[in-house]
């Protein structure tokens, strides 16, 4: 079997976990587990059926990243995350700790950033690399060698190959960035470009491939759409910026 390094985004996993999982789960000491069960459900499945050969769990680390310092109001969308929550990534890392899987946090930088990097060295190496997460961010670094997996979605989870970014974007995976630096992306609260939503965005990279092209040609654009383009331009080219995975992150590992 060919060697395969699985990146798992374990804060996003952590967040989907609890949301999704109600009920009042508890430890014996009364403490909250709802994020911790589906966290283990997810890492138990992943390592019952796929099999990695290497493994790491990435986590965003405490304050903000670079993209903070970039644009102010980066994630300034997002609520406080609940105590409940909170109490729970401790307990997470033991379980983690007991099955030996390595953790990585790094300040500065995202946990994107950390996978990313890795996946880049993996690939260098001739090691396949599979991101697992439901961030359509990372869906920018997929390549021949590199996939991203979703084990949330669906009931036997949801694979993205090359092909499978272009249908969903209309653009190779490179590409991805332009697309959400036209369109934003609300969960993470980049702005992309005032009133160019997916639909368009995806028909203007069809026709001209990025969002340099678009800006080579908005003299062939008419109306609104023209207007509103000419107006986001900066903000278009910031939101890419921003949603740029890095991929040469010092990473002890």
């Amino acid at each position: 079997m060919p060697e395969r390094f699985y990146l798992i985004d374990g804060t996003a996993f952590a967040y989907r976990s609890f949301f999704a999982i109600k009920g009042g789960l508890t430890d014996s000491m009364g403490r909250p587990t709802n994020a911790v069960y589906g966290f283990a459900r997810v890492l138990l499945r992943i390592l019952r059926e796929e099999k990695p050969s290497h493994i790491v769990v990435v986590f965003d680390a405490k304050g903000g990243s670079f993209r903070n310092d970039m644009y102010a109001d980066y994630k300034a969308n997002r609520r406080e995350t609940p105590e409940e929550l909170l109490e729970q990534f401790p307990i997470i890392d033991q379980v983690l700790h007991a099955f030996s899987l390595p953790i990585l946090r790094i300040e500065g930088v995202e946990a994107d950033d950390v996978m990313g990097t890795l996946a880049r060295r993996a690939e260098a190496a001739g090691i396949n690399a599979v991101l697992v997460t439901g961030d359509k961010d990372l869906l920018q670094l997929v390549s021949d060698r590199v996939s991203v997996y979703d084990p949330m979605k669906g009931d036997s989870g949801v694979w993205y190959t090359p092909s499978d970014v272009q249908e969903r974007f209309g653009v190779p995976p490179e590409r991805v960035v332009d697309a959400l630096g036209l369109m934003g992306d609300a969960s993470d609260n980049v702005p992309g470009v005032s009133g160019i939503g997916e639909k368009t965005a995806r028909k203007l990279l069809e026709r001209y491939g990025s969002i340099e092209g678009v800006y080579e040609h908005l003299d062939d654009l008419k109306g609104k759409q023209r207007e509103r383009l000419a107006q986001g331009k900066d903000m278009a080219l910031l939101s890419r910026d921003l949603v740029t995975i890095r991929t040469d992150v010092e990473v002890p590992l």
